[in-house]
């Protein structure tokens, strides 16, 4: 009589497998670049063979940055607020706090910037401007935005002031401990000059916010300021 658990264990192995390939992929994609690695690296790196690692990325490294690309900039975490403009910091926020910890995700950064990407494993950055364009549009139907305000042009000031951020302080620190105190005075900085005054003092910006939210996301727990 078969087993109907070991369908099941090897399934799981499989899960395993291919996120250790993508844990050591970022790993190396951070400290020795994608150029720098081969498929020979992240099959020895990862302590997996040639066949499994083609059965989950048939393309090769390709596809190995295409599922970090897909896997890792997720909006995980982000929870309804009363404000928009809470959530549009609270997104930011987030993945602060995942970059300065993940090194898939500051792969995936570093990947999103390669000229060549929209064309080979892809890039997030028109994702993620279209969504910033969706929360100002509502932020300004509620009346929280100054008038002046554009919410596709402003957009793409948010994504490229965080992208901005992230970068220079992994390049000037050489690491991202101070990443998170950066982000949270950028969004006070810009939220200051387009958000209506009247409500600034209600948003937080603390800069443990995006951990408080990603850790209660990943244990499953309620968000007490999330509205009935």
């Amino acid at each position: 009589m078969s087993n109907p658990r070991r369908p099941r264990r090897q399934q799981q192995r499989a899960i395993n497998t291919r996120q250790r390939i993508l844990d050591t992929a970022g790993a190396l994609f951070v400290s020795d670049s994608y150029e720098g690695t081969s498929v020979s690296d992240l099959i020895t790196a990862a302590r997996t063979s040639k066949g499994a690692f083609y059965r989950h990325f048939p393309g090769g490294k390709v596809d190995v940055a295409s599922a970090i690309m897909e896997d890792t900039l997720t909006m995980d975490g982000l929870r309804e607020q009363r404000l928009m403009l809470q959530e549009v910091v609270d997104i930011g926020m987030i993945l602060a706090h995942r970059i300065s910890r993940e090194k898939a995700l500051q792969a995936a950064l570093m990947l999103s910037f390669h000229s060549n990407a929209p064309e080979t494993y892809g890039t997030p950055w028109p994702d993620w401007i279209a969504f910033n364009t969706g929360q100002l549009t509502e932020a300004r139907q509620r009346g929280e935005l100054r008038s002046f305000v554009d919410p596709e042009e402003q957009a793409y000031q948010l994504a490229g002031d965080w992208a901005g951020v992230v970068l220079i302080s992994h390049t000037v620190d050489r690491h991202l401990g101070n990443v998170e105190t950066r982000v949270s005075r950028m969004y006070r900085n810009l939220l200051t000059a387009i958000a209506v005054p009247e409500l600034l003092p209600e948003i937080d910006f603390s800069v443990r916010r995006g951990e408080h939210l990603y850790t209660a996301y990943l244990e499953g727990a309620p968000d007490p300021e999330a509205p009935e």
